[in-house]
């Protein structure tokens, strides 16, 4: 369809307007890409059952075949639909940072949120990252090497992230 946008973008809606995926929307909309963003509501990465719904529900209005970026932050509250619609979307995650490992959480939420990570990044054709460490992040979750991808947020990583979408 013409009137399809070329990639849905998945963000939190309360995410930082300098986060590594925002800044590789935007880098991707300098070079003429036609984008549509979707807010998820809730306090990611905390959630509580409504966000969840409204997560889900986002994820089933994309179209069979779309490509999908999806903010590291909203894993969380994706994590239970992406399971299903993995199959139907391509998808790609934006990481800048894994959540899991975040100062101050118990050592229950921490690995909570380390399980949820895990399972969505699994179910991704590839998950970009801004830097080395983040690869080995991600790699270090039990990833493929080769799914984590460097990708700085910038007009050059539109060809490459094309790549990583697959046929």
């Amino acid at each position: 369809m013409a009137d399809q946008p070329a990639l849905h973008v998945l963000f939190p809606a309360n995410r930082a307007p300098d986060g590594y995926a925002e800044r590789m929307a935007l880098a991707l909309e300098a070079q003429g890409r036609s984008l549509a963003r979707h807010a998820l509501p809730g306090d990611y990465p905390r959630l509580d059952p409504s966000a969840v719904l409204a997560a889900d529900i986002a994820l089933s209005r994309l179209p069979d075949g779309a490509r999908v970026l999806v903010d590291g932050g909203a894993l969380p509250g994706l994590a239970a639909a992406l399971a299903m619609d993995s199959r139907r979307l391509r998808l790609v995650a934006l990481v800048d940072r894994l959540l899991w490992s975040e100062p101050g959480l118990t050592g229950e939420d921490a690995a909570a949120r380390r399980h949820l990570e895990q399972g969505a990044l699994a179910l991704m054709r590839a998950v970009a990252v801004p830097d080395a460490a983040a690869a080995q992040a991600v790699t270090d979750l039990g990833l493929a090497p080769e799914a984590a991808v460097v990708l700085a947020p910038d007009t050059a990583a539109a060809d490459r992230l094309d790549d990583l979408f697959g046929a």
